[in-house]
């Protein structure tokens, strides 16, 4: 399969288990790509041959990288003892133990491979874990740890699973040398990490000085920076590339931060975003080619007639448990020694089986097991590993899986997880004040929104007025989206007013407007046909509970067209004439329905809560007839359309800068929590972003 096409469909794979994770989030994505991966392999017969030396290059790099960079300094500093006795001492030990026990149960593996096997296990994903997070409500320190642990313990656990590796290739393994080269590889690869991570900060805060402060640039050398180390390390002083990454992304990280007041924010920002998108990719292509690679080694081991596919897949369960029963174990002693200098500290073995569940592998464990040859110095194939990599991808199934059942009911604590309700481990601890927190996130947005909306209001004249529309209606758009997420979130739970009744008045009222114009002979057969059409299509939204301002899926809507089109061409009617009747009906029959709602709600004088409901319903449909009306007397023209750009821009930046406002208000009175109005200024920053994007105006 030529490379273009492989990379193309990993990317649409990754994108499809995205979109499948979204509609069930309960199961982690990571399972989603395998099972997509598999799929490919046995229905297109997709296979991928991976050399262990791009592989380690194009995905263990930038993941590692990103890792270190993104850690937050404070946490990994302040749970040091935990999270190096996790990430070096148990991973040793895991490998040492775990291997010998690995070895005694799968006596066809050498001990080399056993070795490289625990070692290669030994790494946690914290993104599946967070992952998992989402449903249950795990302690901080158990995330933090779990988060800082895997910063170090894949660098750990990747450089003795290359020393197993190697010492199996090469056919002998001797203690001194293992050791010297461990050394080496560790100490040289730090070295060369510290000093190219500071060389390229020095030469970006260099070229900033001069004046080069362009953003693809700056994008671009961050995005080099963990090939170019990774590279440097291995290939040239035969060290660790693996620990120079980390220890790159980390100083980095550390000197970026000392003058990310003096850079570009616009740097900083698409540098972040583009990294987020490009793990994102590397995370899912890994578990998508180990779903590819799967088929291949089951193949082998049903074929095998040393190991039978079901030892096999006890093989895999039986390692993770005793990787789970080793750090669980660790998780219940590092609390005894704890315990023993701060008495006040108690010990809990629930919380020793959670640090044991948390402890799932992903990403860099497979990243790595793709990695090991076919073949030995000696020309011979690699002993045992198909059953090798099998292993190791049960071993990280069953992580997943287990702790996604077994997290919920070992805690005990499920939580929604949704954006509507930060947890109490997302506000910052500087929030130790009483605060009252009465309006959920979503609620303050939409609160935010509708204030928004009014500062647009009081700003329409002749001049912006369907600019107005347009952009109260895309406002009250992302409000119908929040309630909709509400209603999801929660099963349909919640009772949220829909203006079905409103519609349905307006709709009639169309209708009645349309059966008119045709009855006076103010508009043709054809154009009566075509608008009739549109009425009973937005019927059929109201009765499936969508929103006028929706959008319609494109192919229905250039179909519609085209029949539209052929309907004209084949009676004696021109475009223009009917496309002058078209738009005088569409004033015409939203004129109607503006005055069927205004004298509808004419009765409605109260002040509960449902009554302002309905009023705020109809408000917004109001508005949509509104813009529909100017939308047709509207002129088009290049100048036209240059002002509307202009008074667009301005009025959208005023309402942005009013919500901002708002939001602030709502945090100093209390009523909402510090990490609520951080998540709701970050979406109208962004608001922001998006619509001063590509000006460059005189």
């Amino acid at each position: 399969m030529a490379l273009l096409e492989l990379i193309v469909i990993l990317i649409v794979a990754v994108t499809v288990s995205n979109v499948v994770s979204h509609f069930i989030p309960e199961i982690p994505i990571s399972l989603f790509q395998i099972v997509i991966g598999i799929f490919l392999a046995l229905a297109f017969g997709i296979y991928v041959e991976v050399d262990s030396a791009w592989f380690m290059l194009l995905f263990i790099a930038p993941l590692l990288f990103n890792d270190a960079w993104r850690f937050p300094k404070r946490e990994l500093w302040e749970l040091r003892g935990p999270i190096l006795g996790n990430s070096i001492i148990l991973v040793i030990l895991t490998t040492l133990v775990g291997g010998f026990f690995m070895h005694l149960l799968m006596p066809q593996l050498p001990k080399s491979v056993a070795l490289a096997l625990a070692a290669v296990i030994s790494p946690t994903d914290p993104v599946a874990v967070q992952a998992i997070a989402r449903r249950v409500k795990l302690p901080e320190n158990v995330m933090h740890i779990v988060a800082g642990e895997s910063l170090i313990n894949d660098a750990s656990g990747l450089v003795s699973f290359n020393t197993a590796i190697k010492a199996t290739v090469a056919g002998t393994f001797l203690i001194g040398e293992a050791v010297g080269n461990f050394f080496w590889m560790t100490i040289v690869g730090l070295a060369i990490g510290l000093v190219l991570g500071s060389f390229v900060s020095w030469l970006r805060d260099s070229f900033d000085r001069v004046g080069l402060n362009d953003v693809v640039f700056h994008t671009v050398v961050t995005l080099l920076m963990p090939f170019v180390i990774y590279w440097v390390a291995e290939d040239i002083f035969h060290s660790s590339g693996v620990i120079a990454v980390v220890a790159g992304g980390i100083i980095s990280k550390i000197l970026s931060d000392q003058h990310v007041n003096e850079r570009s924010p616009e740097i900083n920002i698409v540098t972040v975003r583009t990294w987020e998108v490009f793990v994102y990719l590397l995370n899912g292509t890994i578990f998508i080619l180990l779903g590819i690679e799967l088929p291949v080694a089951m193949d082998s081991i049903v074929r095998s007639t040393q190991v039978h596919t079901g030892l096999a897949i006890f093989y895999g369960v039986a390692v993770w448990f005793i990787i789970f029963a080793i750090r669980t174990f660790w998780a219940y002693g590092s609390q005894i020694t704890y315990h023993l200098k701060h008495k006040e500290r108690t010990i809990s073995f629930q919380t020793a089986i959670i640090s044991g569940l948390t402890g799932v592998r992903g990403a860099v464990t497979m990243a790595a097991v793709l990695t090991v040859p076919a073949t030995i110095a000696d020309g011979s194939t690699f002993p045992q590993r198909n059953l090798l990599v099998f292993v190791a991808a049960v071993v990280v199934i069953m992580s997943l899986l287990v702790a996604t059942i077994m997290l919920p009911i070992v805690t005990k604590k499920r939580t929604t997880h949704d954006f509507t309700q930060p947890e109490v481990g997302e506000v910052d601890s500087s929030d130790t004040h009483e605060s009252k927190n009465d309006l959920t996130e979503a609620q303050a947005r939409i609160f935010s929104i509708r204030v928004g909306i009014q500062v647009l209001r009081e700003q329409q004249n002749d001049k912006n007025r369907i600019i107005v529309y347009e952009l109260i209606s895309r406002k009250q758009k992302i409000v119908d989206q929040i309630y909709q997420q509400l209603n999801q979130k929660n099963n349909h739970q919640i009772n949220i007013e829909d203006g079905r009744e409103l519609r349905h008045i307006a709709l009639e009222a169309q209708r009645n407007c349309l059966r008119q114009l045709l009855a006076d002979e103010k508009i043709s057969t054809l154009t009566y046909s075509s608008q009739n059409r549109k009425l009973d299509h937005l019927e059929n939204m109201i009765e499936s509970n969508k929103h006028y301002h929706l959008s319609t899926q494109w192919i229905i809507i250039l179909w519609r067209r085209t029949l539209r089109s052929i309907r004209i061409w084949l009676s004696d009617e021109t475009t223009d004439q009917f496309q002058a009747e078209s738009s005088m009906a569409n004033r015409e029959m939203a004129k109607e329905a503006i005055q069927s709602l205004s004298d509808y709600m004419a009765k409605y004088t109260g002040d509960t809560v449902s009554h302002r409901m309905e009023r705020q319903a109809a408000y917004d449909l109001i508005i949509y007839y509104r813009n529909q009306i100017e939308k047709e007397r509207h002129p088009d023209s290049p100048r036209q359309r240059e002002l509307d750009d202009k008074y667009r821009m301005e009025l959208e930046i005023k309402a942005l800068n009013v919500e901002r406002e708002t939001i602030q208000q709502l945090y100093e009175q209390q009523r909402i929590t510090r990490q609520a109005g951080i998540n709701i200024r970050q979406f109208i920053n962004y608001a922001e972003t998006a619509a001063l994007a590509g000006r460059d105006e005189e």
